[in-house]
């Protein structure tokens, strides 16, 4: 199944989201599109399955953005914490959480902003909408830590745990105002102990290739680039 309900809802298109493995993925997705009346296809593929890419760029995909993941060992004994200011988000943390992804991605490029085909404005709703369900819905993030600056959410991050072995560290953000003060470091270290206290080996980070702040801090907290992917826009041509 291709179709994706939310981006579907958010766009008022029939989008479809993929992950490709290699090149018959890639051969098949056109017509796997066609008969889910797929609108706009989005497609993920690794950077060194060069034959897929090829096969994609044929078949009229585009590229939108290439993600940088890295990841790191995690040991309770080995990180520092900042434990009097990062703590774990409550449900009525949900509007400063809200609040914080809204100004600190306001001009964020993702995939979505990438396609001058889609509206801007339902563009810039995916991060807040994203952070506040982070929040709000267990089933998206096992758990959200905030760094509170004199009483106020200045930063957080959310968690996923992808296996027994490694967590994700899905979404970071921090205000404006607060950054350059040490506060993604803060999360960051924040979010490897918690990962250490359940028992994983791994964290792991994503985020875009031209996102040099946060590859750099991330970089500089221990991280190492473990892989890369692209991700594509097509638009089919097929109608509902």
């Amino acid at each position: 199944m291709l179709f994706s309900p939310m981006d579907s809802e958010r766009f008022s298109l029939r989008i479809g989201k993929t992950a490709i493995s290699g090149l018959e993925a890639a051969r098949g997705l056109m017509h796997a599109a066609k008969e889910e009346q797929i609108e706009l296809m989005i497609a993920r593929c690794p950077v060194d399955e060069v034959a897929a890419i090829h096969q994609l760029e044929t078949n009229g995909f585009e590229l939108m953005d290439t993600l940088i993941y890295l990841a790191r060992s995690v040991s309770a004994v080995e990180i520092q914490t900042h434990g009097e200011k990062v703590r774990q988000a409550v449900a009525a943390d949900a509007d400063a959480v809200e609040g914080v992804a809204r100004s600190s991605f306001a001009n964020y490029v993702g995939h979505y902003h990438a396609d001058s085909r889609l509206p801007r404005d339902a563009a810039d709703r995916i991060y807040p909408d994203w952070a506040r369900r982070c929040v709000l819905v267990p089933s998206v993030a096992d758990c959200v830590l905030v760094y509170e600056h004199h009483s106020v959410v200045a930063g957080f991050a959310a968690l996923k745990l992808l296996s027994a072995d490694c967590c994700d560290g899905m979404l970071f953000s921090v205000a404006p105002d607060y950054q350059k003060k040490g506060i993604f470091r803060a999360l960051l270290q924040a979010s490897c102990s918690w990962a250490a206290k359940q028992g994983v080996k791994e964290m792991e980070y994503s985020t875009q290739l031209r996102n040099i702040p946060a590859l750099r801090g991330v970089m500089e907290s221990g991280f190492l680039i473990k892989k890369a992917a692209h991700t594509f826009h097509c638009w089919t041509g097929n109608k509902q």
